[in-house]
C-alpha cells in the first residue's frame, strides 16, 4: 500500500494541530489529514494516567470511530489491550506495533477476537508514543484493517519528522486535562483515611476514584475485583445483578426517575474464602462539594465494609447514640457483631424475655420496626 502523496509539510501541520488543541477542536480532528496521507481506516488519541504503575484513567478521542467504540475501550478493552501495554513500557517515539506485539501475539488476544474481529476493527497500529512526567502516557495510533497491508518503513519515515509536533501537542492536551486528574488524586487523598472502602464513579458508571482501603480488599482475591464499567465486580452471578441494580438505583435517584432508593441500593458479596460477605452501599451523590471535587460532580459512591476486619459499634458509643440504658447498650453492641438476642441473652444470664424486652425498647428508640431493620442500622456503625 503506497502513501498518499498528499502530506502535510512539517510546518503547516504543526500550526494546524497547535490550534487545535488551544481552540477545542480536538486533536484527533486535526490529524486526519495525516491519516489519510497513512491511508488509515480509523485513528484515535489517547491519554493513560499511571500511579505507581497502574492504570488509573483513560480518555479516548477517535477519528472515525463510533462513540460506542471509543467508549468501549476506554472503558473496558484499553486495560486489556496488548499494544496500549506495549507502548507504556516501550518508551517515546515511533513505534510500529507489528513489531512490538508479533502480529500472531495479537491474533490470539482476547480484544481482537472477542471485540475487534467482529467488526473488522484495527489490526495494524503505527503509534506516536510520548510520557509525561506526572505518569501519563499519550499515544496517537493510526490503524488499518486485517484486509488491509501492515504499516512498514516508509510509513515510520513519515511520521519521524512529525513526532516532536505530536508530541508537543500531546504534552499540552494533557495539561489541559491535568486538572481532572488532580481532582481525582485529591479526592484519593481525602478518602485515604476511611476505613471503608471507597469507590466514585461517574453517570457512565466509570471509576473516577478509588481509596487505599478498597484496593486492599481487592488484593485478597476473596470475591471483590475493581471492575472498568460498574465500579466493582464479583464471580457471584446474582450479586452482581444485584449491585448493578444499586448502582443503576442510584443513578436513576439523581436524575429524579425515582424518588426514594429502593432496597437493593445495598448489596452482599459473598467471598470464596467463607469470610463474613462484603458489605456495599451505593449512594447518590449530586453536586458533590468537597475538596478537589470536579465542580457540580454527580455519580455514585460506593461503600465497601469488610465486615470480617470492621470495628463494631461498642456499647457506650451505642448508648449515646440512641439515649440506651447499660443493658439495652450491651444487647445492641451484641447485635452488632453478630450474635444473636438468644446468645446475649446465655452470656449475660438472662432470661430470654428480659433480652426480647431490651430489643422492644432499643428498637423503639431507634425507630426501627424490625429486628432486620435494627441490625442494618448497627451495621453501618463503627467504633
Amino acid at each position: 500500500m503506497s502513501i498518499s502523496a498528499a502530506t502535510p509539510s512539517p510546518e503547516a501541520f504543526a500550526l494546524d494541530i497547535y490550534a487545535a488543541v488551544l481552540d477545542g477542536r480536538g486533536l484527533a480532528a486535526a490529524i486526519a489529514p495525516l491519516a489519510e496521507a497513512l491511508q488509515t481506516s480509523t485513528h484515535a488519541v489517547h491519554l493513560m494516567q499511571y500511579e505507581q504503575g497502574l492504570l488509573r484513567e483513560s480518555r479516548c478521542e477517535g477519528g472515525g470511530l463510533a462513540l460506542d467504540v471509543t467508549n468501549g475501550y476506554q472503558d473496558h478493552w484499553i486495560y486489556r489491550d496488548p499494544w496500549a501495554i506495549a507502548a507504556a513500557r516501550q518508551g517515546e517515539g515511533v513505534l510500529n506495533m507489528g513489531r512490538v506485539v508479533p502480529v500472531s501475539a495479537y491474533r490470539r488476544s482476547a480484544i481482537w477476537n472477542e471485540w475487534k474481529a467482529p467488526r473488522d476493527g484495527a489490526f495494524h497500529c503505527l503509534s506516536a508514543t510520548v510520557q509525561a512526567p506526572d505518569g501519563t502516557v499519550g499515544r496517537i495510533a493510526f490503524h488499518r484493517s486485517a484486509r488491509a497491508a501492515p504499516f512498514g518503513p516508509a510509513e515510520e519515515a513519515l511520521l519521524d519528522p512529525l513526532f516532536p509536533h505530536l508530541r508537543r501537542t500531546l504534552l499540552l492536551q494533557n495539561r489541559l486535562a491535568a486538572d481532572g486528574w488532580q481532582a481525582a488524586r485529591a479526592l484519593r487523598t481525602g478518602f485515604a483515611a476511611l476505613r471503608q472502602g471507597v469507590v466514585l464513579l461517574d453517570r457512565q458508571r466509570r471509576i473516577v476514584v478509588t481509596n487505599p482501603a478498597v484496593e486492599a480488599m481487592v488484593a485478597q482475591r476473596d470475591g471483590l475485583a475493581l471492575a472498568p464499567e460498574g465500579g466493582l465486580a464479583t464471580p457471584d452471578a446474582e450479586a452482581r445483578q444485584a449491585l448493578a441494580r444499586a448502582v443503576g438505583s442510584a443513578l436513576a435517584s439523581i436524575s429524579g426517575k425515582v424518588k426514594l432508593m429502593p432496597d437493593a441500593a445495598s448489596v452482599a458479596l459473598p467471598r470464596p474464602s467463607g469470610a463474613p460477605p462484603y458489605l456495599v452501599q451505593a449512594m447518590p451523590l449530586r453536586r458533590l462539594d468537597a475538596p478537589g471535587a470536579p465542580e457540580g460532580f454527580t455519580g455514585v459512591m460506593l461503600l465497601v465494609t469488610d465486615d470480617h476486619s470492621r470495628a463494631h459499634p461498642r456499647a457506650p458509643l451505642l448508648r449515646q447514640a440512641f439515649g440506651l440504658t447499660p443493658a439495652e447498650g450491651a444487647l445492641a453492641a451484641a447485635l452488632a457483631a453478630g450474635r444473636s438476642v438468644a446468645q446475649h441473652a446465655a452470656t449475660r444470664k438472662i432470661a430470654v424475655a428480659t433480652a426480647q424486652d431490651h430489643l422492644a425498647a432499643i428498637r423503639r428508640k431507634t425507630g426501627c420496626r424490625s429486628l432486620a431493620d435494627l441490625t442494618r442500622l448497627l451495621g453501618r456503625m463503627t467504633g
